[in-house]
């Protein structure tokens, strides 16, 4: 039986205060329990905002994310836990 990965999603409203700040605390927890900075990673070419780190550990791929979703008007808060490939 194959490993299977975890992803969960916040909505807030579009560009909030309450988005930014729970990415940052999300992060910040992120980075102290595994002891490690994530890798910010590359800029898409996408009219939305898009920020998304990645951390990396010998079982787990973890990635943080906050995109803006301009059609919706809604800012989401992605958290995706998956095993290694």
């Amino acid at each position: 039986m194959g490993a299977r990965a975890l992803n969960c999603r916040w909505p807030f409203g579009y560009r909030a205060r309450a988005a930014t700040d729970t990415f940052a605390e999300l992060l910040d927890a992120t980075a102290r329990c595994l002891d490690t900075d994530g890798v910010t990673d590359q800029g898409v070419n996408h009219p939305d905002s898009y920020d998304l780190r990645t951390f990396k550990t010998d079982t787990a791929h973890i990635g943080v994310s906050i995109k803006d979703k301009g059609a919706l008007q809604q800012t989401f808060i992605f958290l995706r836990v998956a095993p290694p490939p």
